[in-house]
């Protein structure tokens, strides 16, 4: 797997597609890494150049012991830094969940680097009046087992992931997953993922190139989702059926043919406002 150095920090990236296509740029969610992209990826480099690294502290990726380290900022920061050293002034940006947020956050910061923006299953705030009882219930799961994680370590939290999945391989896939993700990546994460700020009041003037919004329909986090988009009027809107959180894990081949869509109407300038369900 390739690598970026700079000082003591290392970020590993894989890359696939024509070094001279159009550059497009996957980030993965909160405790997997840049093999959830693998389906889609296959489907996009043949005509794209895709890049799709392991965000700080997931995958193989450096990890700081100092929590402090961990901030949406930073996490932007590093794939910025990525893409200078490629040489990749601009790309089209696609986030999943926690990389949605940290997409989100490059795009409001460096809007000009953008071609297009791809966003899924993900939100622009932490917290909102509108948001409903299933995103808070994920919320309050996901901060429960940073308690686990904080006490126990993340193969304790592996172990409990996969207690209920009567398939013996679905189970140790699960908790290999999370021994690979180490304490501090873990809930410096998820640090982030509560005390990033607010991008709703800026992300209708900051977000100035296209942006593609992918839901589940069954997705807990649809309530934000749907709180984000009514503050980009002219975003596609799209909502898959029967499916929950996780749309380009869940759904590749559904998700990678709207995406290259999507792609197709940028360059030739078609209309992209709108909402769709996608069977």
């Amino acid at each position: 797997m390739p690598e970026f150095r700079r000082d003591d920090f290392t970020i590993f990236y894989e890359e696939a597609g024509d070094l001279e296509s159009p550059a497009v740029v996957l980030l993965h969610g909160f405790t997997s890494d840049n093999r959830m992209w693998l389906p889609v990826a296959g489907e996009l480099s043949q005509d794209y150049r895709v890049i799709a690294p392991d965000l700080r502290g997931h995958g193989a990726t450096t990890a700081p012991e100092d929590l402090d380290s961990y901030t949406i900022e930073q996490f932007a920061d590093d794939v910025k830094a990525l893409l200078d050293h490629l040489e990749v002034d601009i790309c089209a940006l696609a986030g999943c969940s926690f990389g949605g947020m940290v997409a989100l956050q490059f795009a409001a910061t460096w809007p000009e680097r953008l071609a297009g923006l791809v966003l899924s299953d993900t939100s622009a705030a932490a917290e909102h009046p509108d948001y409903d009882e299933k995103y808070r219930k994920r919320e309050a799961l996901i901060d429960a087992q940073g308690a686990i994680v904080d006490r126990f370590g993340t193969d304790e939290l592996g172990k409990r992931a996969a207690k209920d999945v009567a398939d013996p391989f679905l189970a140790q896939g699960i908790r290999k997953r999370f021994s690979r993700l180490s304490r501090e990546g873990y809930l410096g994460a998820a640090k982030v993922r509560r005390e990033r700020g607010d991008l709703l009041p800026v992300i209708g003037e900051r977000l100035t190139m296209p942006v593609l919004v992918c839901i589940g329909e069954d997705d807990p986090v649809r309530s934000a989702s749907d709180v984000m988009v009514r503050e980009l009027p002219g975003a596609r809107y799209l909502t898959f059926r029967g499916t929950g959180h996780g749309v380009p894990a869940l759904r590749p081949e559904a998700y990678a043919r709207e995406v290259l869509q999507f792609f197709d109407d940028l360059e030739g300038d078609a209309p992209v406002a709108g909402r769709r369900t996608v069977g």
